[in-house]
Parts: C-alpha cells; structure tokens; sequence
C-alpha cells in the first residue's frame, strides 16, 4: 500500500491519521497484505465448503410431546400467583392501541 492509498482511504474512511502514525500504519497494512498473499496461494478450488472444522453433528433428540401428569400441573398452579384453568394469569404488561 502506498502513502497516497493510505490518505485516501484514511480521508473516505473519515478517520484522522497523523503524520508520524503514516508510516506505521504502512508497515502494519503491508504486514497484512503479505500475509493475505501468502493464504491466497493454495488452490483450494477441489475443496467442499465446510460449516465447522470437525465432522460433529446435530446429536440432539427429536422434541417429543408428553402429557404432564396431573399431579405435577396441580403442584404448578398451586405455586401460581393466579390462574385460571390450565393458564397462568398474570397483569397485563402491553397496551394495545
């Protein structure tokens, strides 16, 4: 990258760079240049694109509904502050226009 690059962007980017902080960030910008050339360098056209780095899979078990026994649910809406039937009642927290 170049000094006239480097203001350029710095101006277009809206971010203020002095003048003893150009050369430095010349150096560090074209560190990283370098290094982005050196990963561009293997073909990895023949490779599958990937979503993780290891072959793990989804090894959750399927959601199966259950009837809670009614023992439990009494248990629950006793707790309750209020409820009626099988819900509990709370105050209501959005207006509705």
């Amino acid at each position: 990258m170049l000094k006239e690059e480097l203001e350029t962007t710095s101006f277009l980017a809206r971010i203020a760079v002095k003048d003893e902080e150009k050369e430095k960030y010349l150096k560090d910008l074209n560190y990283m240049f370098q290094y982005i050339e050196v990963l561009q360098e293997p073909d990895v056209s023949k490779l599958l694109p990937t979503t993780h780095v290891t072959e793990l899979r989804n090894v959750w078990r399927d959601d199966v509904v259950k009837q809670c026994p009614k023992d439990v649910q009494e248990r629950m809406f006793k707790g309750a502050p209020d409820a009626e039937g099988h819900f509990y009642k709370i105050k209501k927290v959005i207006e509705a226009e």
